[in-house]
Order: structure tokens, then sequence, then C-alpha cells
């Protein structure tokens, strides 16, 4: 009898008892079906699992492995990849199996700010046209989290078709559109977080609440992307003080969307703001300029040209072809016209009666959009007191506008500004391509100095305050140890990326500094456990290994 029950006894204790926890392996949404994966970069892909499970990601060929932390985390990294615009299968292997299909490499973008850059194509002057073109480029996908009310967990990947089309940013799909056009064959991922009525202080903790980019942007992260655009400001518009932060607000969001990325300095595009009524608005204006002027990898569109006074243009096409063309040139060598000519503040100099304005990025030169005299520019006296001017292209320097002193006022200019107003009314100054000039505050040429445009090189004059006179700075950092700013760049040194690689800049191991250049690997004796001082601010374990953020759990398993 006992014999007889032996095993069917057994196999009922067996199917009573609990079975061993067996976590399924999970990854986030933006690893889902029609996905694009950025070309040319490392491509982090990351999910959680059961603690010690062994986790395999294969794609294109090659199968990357890892083991989940004590926490259930992992992360592999895959290397980088070409352009395919092929759909290729990702398998992501543990207890179970996930396999995400149509997975494209190319080019990902992700765009964000306010009611501009969420107001969708549907809405647009052409969205007609423009929603039946969509399905004519399927390599192009979207990840519109704004569609999905901000929940990136709710979030896939779309085709470009006409219902995916319609929903998506017209500024994004604008530019995604001219990226495919000139690129044919590279595929474009447009990922989409933006917010109606939202105040930069909440796109970035440093500036503020940061609640939107703790929700909508950080669980992007470390999504390996190429750069983003930033349609935003109008909210900011709204009072003087709010305005006069954006100068601040703006290089900290930039700063910290990238430190956290983990993905160095990407590309951070600009819309400047257009004209739309709202009494502060140059102000925001420059200091979107400023921003642009202090970041290498901050570029700027500018939009001053656009007709009508509405906060909601009505027609995003020529938005998403600005930032679209900045990025054909600037990142991936195509020869398009880009750059609105904007001035250079060292190389201007007042000569007499007179404020010579040199503007960079004239193309072929400057010129007057509709034909009519230059407007909108002014003078200013020592006292601050501002003068409408008259203001002429240089017969001689074609890059340079000459503004002149009115008859009233009696003393030598100081200052000169540009289309300073919250809506200038015959702004025209313009470069050779058609694209207008970035208006300007106030610009003072070289304060203090001797007279820069004298034809000589005085005693405080050097080749950045003050060119004309003196000679062209290089285009890069002759000596990386003479403490001098060769190049004009505002870098010195080792501190410039013109020297990265040179013996004296490697130097610097073991001065208690965790420079630039250096991370636990490379100099374990300064970087170790450092989270500042690098640009990707990862942390560094005891094993040597750059791991995520300090406290993320990611070195728990590596003490």
């Amino acid at each position: 009898m006992n014999k007889r029950w032996a095993i069917p006894v057994l196999f009922f204790l067996f199917a009573v008892l609990p079975a061993p926890a067996r976590a399924d392996v999970s990854v986030p949404a933006m690893f889902s079906d029609h996905a694009v994966l950025q070309r040319g970069v490392s491509v982090p892909v990351w999910g959680s699992a059961a603690a010690g499970e062994e986790v395999t990601v294969s794609f294109a060929g090659k199968d990357y492995s890892t083991v989940a932390n004590g926490s259930g985390d992992w992360m592999v990294t895959l290397g980088p990849m070409e352009a395919n615009g092929t759909g290729q299968a990702m398998t992501i292997a543990g207890n179970n199996v996930i396999i995400i299909d149509d997975v494209l490499v190319g080019e990902v973008w992700l765009g964000s700010g306010q009611s501009n850059m969420q107001r969708p194509l549907s809405d647009d002057c052409y969205a007609i046209a423009a929603i039946d073109d969509a399905a004519n480029y399927p390599g192009m996908r979207f990840f519109n989290v704004t569609a999905s009310g901000g929940s990136v967990a709710n979030t896939s990947w779309e085709v470009s078709d006409a219902d995916s089309a319609a929903s998506m940013s017209a500024v994004h799909y604008y530019f995604g559109r001219q990226l495919m056009s000139l690129q044919p064959g590279v595929p474009v991922g447009l990922i989409s977080s933006a917010v109606s009525g939202t105040a930069i202080e909440r796109w970035a903790t440093c500036a503020g609440s940061g609640s939107l980019y703790t929700g909508q942007v950080a669980p992007l992260q470390p999504y390996a992307i190429k750069g983003a655009t930033w349609y935003q400001g109008e909210w900011d518009s709204r009072s003087a003080n709010d305005a006069q932060n954006y100068y601040w607000q703006l290089p900290c969001l930039v700063n910290e969307w990238r430190s956290d990325w983990g993905q160095g300095d990407f590309p951070f595009y600009v819309v400047q703001m257009p004209k739309m009524g709202l009494k502060s608005i140059h102000i925001v204006r420059d200091a979107e300029l400023q921003a642009m002027l202090s970041d290498q990898k901050v570029e700027m569109i500018v939009t001053i040209d656009q007709e009508g006074r509405d906060v909601h243009p009505a027609c995003k096409d020529p938005f998403g072809q600005r930032l679209a063309n900045l990025a054909l040139k600037l990142e991936y060598g195509v020869d398009v016209p880009a750059r609105s000519p904007v001035h250079n503040a060292a190389a201007s100099f007042v000569e007499g009666d007179s404020i010579h304005v040199v503007f960079d990025h004239v193309a072929n030169g400057l010129d007057s959009g509709d034909g009519l005299a230059l407007a909108e520019w002014e003078i200013a006296d020592a006292n601050g007191n501002w003068y409408a001017a008259d203001a002429v292209i240089s017969d001689t320097d074609t890059d340079t506008v000459i503004v002149s002193r009115p008859m009233p006022m009696t003393s030598s200019p100081v200052s000169a500004r540009y289309a300073y107003s919250s809506d200038p009314a015959a702004n025209n100054l313009v470069n050779s391509d058609g694209l207008p000039a970035s208006p300007i505050r106030e610009i003072t040429p070289n304060p203090g100095m001797d007279n820069c445009g004298n034809s000589e090189c005085g005693q405080e004059e050097d080749s950045c305050n003050c060119s004309v006179d003196c000679w062209d700075p290089p285009d890069s950092e002759l000596s990386c140890d003479d403490g001098m700013d060769e190049d004009c760049d505002g870098l010195i040194d080792c501190d410039d990326g013109d020297c990265t690689g040179d013996p004296l800049c490697a130097s610097t191991c073991g001065n208690g500094i965790c420079d630039p250049s250096e991370d636990c690997r490379s100099c374990p004796g300064d970087c170790e456990g450092v989270t500042t001082g690098k640009p990707s601010n990862r942390y560094c374990c005891g094993n040597g290994e750059v791991e995520g953020p300090e406290g993320d759990g990611l070195c728990d398993d590596n003490p």
C-alpha cells in the first residue's frame, strides 16, 4: 500500500509547496517594437530581473551578458553601430525571453518644452499635406510621451503614418522629416515630451521643482540620444523677474540633463522666442542667446522674422526645418544654410561717432531682408540714455553694421542694441542666406580698453578682445601649458578639448582632483568614488568599474 502511494503522495507534496521566486526579465518602455537605437555611440540596454540572474541581450549578431545585482538591476552596453534601416530583432533572455521586433539604428532626438513644442501636427496650418505625407517616411519613428499623457511607461514606439503623425509634435515632426529628406537611408527616432503652460523651473530640479523633469525626462535616461531640441520660454516671459531668472535657469537645465544622461555634452538646440506679444519676451530671447554664446554645444535658431504676434505660431514647418538644418550642418556635415547672424562683441568697436557691430555667420554678407534701410537699431551715451539710430552695412566689411550717433545725442556713443523690444516691428537684418539676425540686448565694445578700431594693437588689446587691431585668433590652442586662451573660446590649456591627448594634460593624475579627462579607471587615486568633475557624472565603484550614480544600487555587488 505504502509503496503503491509513494509517488502520488510525493507528487502532491511538490504540487502544494510554493515554488522558488523567479522574477521575469523586464525592460523599460523605450525598448519596444519599432524602436530606433542611436548610431555611432555605446547604447545602454537595461532593466530588472531576479537578483543574481544572468541576462543576455542579443542584437545585430552580437551577444552581451551580465548578472543582475542584489537589487535586481542590470545593464549591458551595445557597441557603436552603423545606421541600418532594415528592422532587426533584439532578444533579451533570462528566466524568460523578450523579443523586440523591427528595431532600426539611426539618429535619436528628444524634443521638449511647453505648448509650442507640444502642439500636434493635426493643429498645424500645413496639417493635411504633412499628415498625408507621413507614410512616406517609415524609417521615422515616434516615442510620443506627450500624447501618452506624460507617462513614459505607457508609451511605445510607433512607425510614421497618418495616425501616428497626427498626434506628434508638429515642430519635432518637421525636424525629423527634414533630417530624413537630406539623409536618405538614415532612420530617425523622435522622442517627444512637452507640456503646455509650463515654466522652465518644472523641467530641471536645479531650476525649481523639476516635477516634469523627474516624471517625463529622467525616466528616459540613459537611452542613447544624439541630442535635444527645446522650445519653451513663453510662460517665463510674463514677468521681468521670471525672464531674468532664465539667464541661469536654462544653462543649469542643459547641464543637469547632460550630467544625468551620462552621455557627455550632447547638442542642445534652442528655439529663440518669436514675436508673440508677451511683455518680457525680449529678455528671454537674450537669455537664450547668452546660453548659446556660453556653451559650444548649445545652438539656437532665430525666429524673430516670423510674421504675426500669436503666442502659438500657426505654421511650425519653418521652426522644425531650421532646427534640422542646424543638426544637418553641425552634426552631420550637410552643406545647408543653418546659422543666423550673431554679433561678435570682441570684434566690434567704437570709431568716432559710430559703433561698428561685427557679426559672425553672415554667409556671403549681411543684407536688408526687405530692401529698406536697416531698422530697430538704437545707440546709448555714457549715461545709459538710448536713442533711435541710423544703421548701414559697411561698404568694405559686409559682416559689419555701422550704427551712427543721432543728432539729439551730444556725447560719444558707448553702447548699441538691435530689435530689443517685445515685438519689434521692422527688424530686417539678415545674412545672404535670408536667415534673420538675433536681437541684441546691449553691446558695449571694449569697455575700459584702448581705442579698439584705431588700427593699433594697444597695451590692453589682444586677439580675443580686439582682433580688428591685433590679429585673428588661431582655430585651436597653440600651447597646453602657458595659461593663455589662444583660440578665444574661454577654455585654457588642459581644460580646452584641443589639448585632449597632449602629454602635458595627462600629468595631472595624482593632484587630488578628478579632472574631466580622468575617471576611476585612468586615475583611481583622484577619482575613486567621485561623482563630480567628470562629464558623465558616473560613480566609480571600488572594483574600478564606472557604474551608475552613487546610491543607485549598481555598486552593491561590486564592493
